[in-house]
């Protein structure tokens, strides 16, 4: 029997001109054309902290690497980072360029004063990372508070009233704990189905109002009927209620195979994503053989001897006692089947049939990992095989059992570790800091390493760390490379005595998604719409006075910036002109015909993305632990300029007469939505479309088949008016957003009521100044936008103490932030590095994180910590 282990990766393996069977050599091309002839990208966001103020600057250092070994090799040379709601709404999105020889990328996102309080997704990508979905974004869940929530507080729980019903209570208290009583409380509810219902109803003495709501509703919206006591908005959003527990059952190599005793994993997920521990029974026929309990996160593993003719059960226990009986996968008599154990240095792995089962002709054992093959090795009996792990990069590995059609008949997924990482050395001057003391923090890494890191330095008492909570080891090796969610992933590299043991737990039960080897075999090709991108362009179309191409048409863009660009479009009327610009650049598109003439008219392309997401879980009891957690670090006041300034309870005269509302279309009073002059003036800084979204949660902007752009809201179509005539979203680009007057939206009842089949999934209403006329009226040759530019770079600010006159102020020094530094180089040729910055005024303990990537791709983490008296 011949064994053929593959070090190298495949191109250098063909090269050497080894003996390979032809299946061997097809597959190793067909495996190397697939990895290496297409980029492969991932990204890991290192943040300044998890827990911010509104007004507050969120810093990041966004790792984008190769997705195979995490060299830090550049791609797409810009990257996107969002930050996303729980109603699945974008509150602001940035863009970020690889920053000068650095080959890194790092920026901010800013986050609005009038940002509710509450938990956010921060999302990053770059713009190819889309062609893998959604679940292949990097996410990290942020925490905001707004000091001016303080006003109204609520407190939220829930009962069950019936199976499926349940009863939320909401208390309304002002800043010193005493009930809104009696008030008057308006609540909409928001379905999954999209659909709303708007009532009123009265707090008790109490200031409690109770709901009935069902498994659909996802967010409530409160609020003070007439802003009596107080002007008031809030979202509450609602958890996952249902108690349903689904429980999966794994048997190693994917099937149960009759004559063998097989391992099998089960994990056990509530309604909200989060892992349910239980306890149970394995029963062959109704005789128990054999107690089970999961281990770690709702995961556990028995072992069953599969005996030809018998069935085989698991009787599970829940939480609150819950019995339930379920059924293990049929057995297969006639199937083959892989069993895999590791230890520190060797992968030892077994082929298995059930007992009336032959080997196929051509059966191969396939291992792959990080993109390069390990191991192929022909196989025409049962036997063990064994590798050795020394030369497997850090991370999960894919063994596989192959026909030479390319068929899979079992595999199975194990991590590979490594104990050794470069050595990175962080030390400080001192062993305690007094209070805006200056400290100098050495850094350092192995001689044989060079890379870059970035450092962030936060005060413990205003910062909770998370230890257990994603960061750029659990991201990088784990979570960025399975399907579903993993609780707690940091866990598995905390070296506790039974992580590693758990942490194959989580490669029996999760699925392997990056490089899909039936596919590969097979020459699949998925659809890739989202191109890589190395440059910025401004891309669309001409078209003639009779709506067809307009070809060798000349294109002329302005900018104000001074930016001039010429094109021509092709034979299809399209055109494109590559152009470098920061965010907030405002152009002028001018197409002229082939011959100079005007009548011709230009649209320039948007950028798809996918839409936004909050996709993290949140059940029940962390939703309570989110209010326990704003009590306690929750804020009535805020900083400014030093000084600390109270939020108060407003207090609102109101006249006999109330104030009407603006109206300035007939369906503005009968719209469920509508925005007013303040709420468009507070949302400036946006095109139209853009600023559509923003006051609109749930409110996309999308293209149908025909590249015709649209709103949406939950998948349906809006009609768009505005002052009560059909337009497009092109028109809406040439309105000054200062010309707006109002916004309103109807639900999909009202606008089918008024508007017919073409208002039946809602609609928008635009009302702008009367007598305005847009920038190119009987112009559309030229056409005014505002494209997404890149991120300017913005400097953290890092006090300067040992000036005596900034030593002296007496401006409070409250930073949760004390330091930030998104590149840090290290290593030959750049040899250590000094760092040095000032405490704050607070003492107690600082946390200082350290992370980053070698050269060649190994991860570094490190946690130090200064103690200020």
């Amino acid at each position: 029997m011949k064994r053929c282990l593959l070090l190298l990766p495949a191109t250098a393996l063909l090269a050497g001109a080894w003996m390979i069977s032809s299946f061997e050599e097809d597959v190793l091309a067909r495996f190397t054309a697939h990895v290496y002839g297409l980029p492969h990208e991932k990204v890991y966001l290192h943040t300044d902290k998890s827990v911010y103020t509104v007004g507050e600057k969120v810093w990041f250092r966004a790792y984008l690497v190769d997705a195979r070994d995490h060299r830090p090799r550049v791609f797409s040379r810009f990257m996107y980072v969002d930050l996303v709601d729980r109603r699945d709404s974008l509150v602001t999105r940035v863009k970020i360029v690889e920053r000068g020889d650095t080959s890194c990328f790092h920026g901010h996102v800013d986050l609005p004063d009038n940002l509710q309080q509450g938990d956010y997704c921060l999302r990053g990508y770059s713009y190819y990372m889309q062609n893998e979905g959604e679940d292949f974004l990097f996410k990290k869940r942020l925490r905001v508070i707004n000091p001016r929530d303080s006003r109204v507080k609520t407190a939220v729980t829930y009962s069950e009233e019936r199976p499926g019903r349940y009863l939320m209570s909401t208390r309304f208290t002002d800043g010193a704990g005493l009930p809104f009583s009696r008030v008057f409380v308006t609540h909409e509810t928001d379905q999954a189905r999209g659909d709303f219902a708007r009532k009123t109803t009265r707090a008790d003495e109490d200031g409690t109002v109770t709901l009935r709501v069902d498994t659909s509703v996802r967010h409530v919206k409160f609020g003070f009927l007439d802003a009596d006591p107080l002007p008031f908005t809030r979202h509450v959003h609602v958890p996952r209620l249902a108690r349903d527990v689904d429980i999966q059952f794994f048997p190693e190599g994917g099937t149960l195979l009759t004559g063998n005793w097989q391992h099998v994993a089960f994990k056990a997920t509530g309604a909200d994503g989060m892992p349910v521990e239980i306890t149970g029974e394995l029963h062959q026929d109704s005789i128990m053989i054999a107690e089970i309990s999961s281990r770690h996160d709702g995961m556990g593993v028995f072992r069953v001897p599969v005996t030809p003719g018998h069935r085989f059960s698991v009787l599970a226990r829940l939480p609150g006692g819950e019995e339930r009986y379920l059924d293990l996968p049929a057995p297969s008599a006639t199937g083959v089947g892989l069993a895999v154990s590791t230890s520190d240095s060797l992968l030892t792995y077994q082929v298995i049939k059930g007992d009336e089962a032959t080997l196929p002709p051509d059966l191969y054992v396939f291992i792959h990992a990080a993109g390069r093959v390990m191991g192929v090795e022909p196989v025409d009996r049962l036997f063990r095989g064994r590798v050795e792990l020394a030369p497997f990069p850090e991370g999960i590995a894919h063994v596989l059992l192959v026909d030479g059609r390319g068929r899979v008949y079992s595999e199975r997924l194990f991590f590979a570790c490594k104990r050794e990482r470069p050595r990175l050395t962080l030390s400080t001057d001192k062993a305690v800091y007094a209070t805006r003391d200056r400290v100098t923090l050495d850094l350092a890494l192995d001689p044989a390493s060079r890379g870059t890191f970035s450092v962030a330095v936060t005060d413990d008492s205003q910062v909770p760390v998370d230890s257990l909570e994603d960061n750029i080891l659990s991201s990088l090796l784990l979570t960025s490379e399975l399907k579903g969610y993993i609780h707690a992933p940091a866990y598995y590299f905390s070296g506790h005595p039974s992580a590693v043991q758990d942490l194959d737990l989580v490669m029996m039960t999760h699925g392997w998604r990056r490089f899909d080897l039936s596919r590969v075999l097979n020459e699949e090709r998925p659809a890739r719409p989202y191109p890589l991108e190395r440059g910025q362009v401004v891309s669309g179309k001409v078209d003639n006075f009779w709506g067809k191409s307009s070809k060798m048409a000349n294109v002329i863009l302005l900018s104000t910036s001074g930016i001039v660009r010429t094109g021509e479009t092709d034979d299809a009327g399209n055109f494109m002109i590559d152009v470098a610009f920061p965010d907030s650049t405002r152009f002028v598109l001018q197409a002229l015909s082939e011959r100079g003439r005007r009548a011709v008219s230009v649209t320039v392309d948007s950028d798809p993305f996918l839409p936004p997401r909050y996709a993290l879980p949140r059940e029940l009891e962390a939703a309570r632990a989110e209010e326990r957690f704003f009590r306690e670090h929750g804020l009535n006041y805020y900083y400014e300029n030093g000084r600390k300034v109270f939020i108060l309870d407003e207090v609102v005269v109101v006249s006999r007469r109330r104030q009407q509302p603006e109206y300035h279309s007939f369906y503005d009073r009968q719209a469920r939505f509508h925005a007013d002059s303040a709420a468009i003036a507070g949302a400036r800084g946006f095109a139209v479309p853009e600023m559509l979204q923003q006051l609109f949660p749930g409110v996309l902007l999308e293209r149908d088949e025909d590249g015709t752009e649209y709103f949406s809201y939950f998948n349906r179509r809006l009609h768009l008016l505005a002052n009560d005539f059909e337009e497009s979203v092109d028109f809406l680009r040439s309105l000054d957003p200062g010309a707006l007057l109002g916004i309103s939206m109807l639900d999909a009842q009202q606008s089918f009521m008024f508007f017919g089949e073409r208002g039946a999934g809602g609609a928008l209403i635009i009302s702008y100044k009367f007598g305005y006329v847009p920038r190119s009226p009987g112009r559309p040759n030229i056409i005014p936008f505002m494209p997404a530019g890149y991120q300017k770079l913005a400097e953290f600010y890092v006090p300067r103490y040992d000036v005596d006159s900034i030593r002296r102020e007496r401006r409070h020094d409250a930073r949760r932030t004390i330091y930030w530094n998104p590149v840090v180089s290290l290593g030959p040729g750049a040899g250590g590095e000094q760092l040095s910055f000032y405490t704050a005024d607070t003492p107690g303990t600082y946390s200082i994180i350290l992370e980053g990537l070698t050269a060649e791709g190994r991860i570094c983490r490190e946690r130090h910590w200064l103690i200020v008296k």
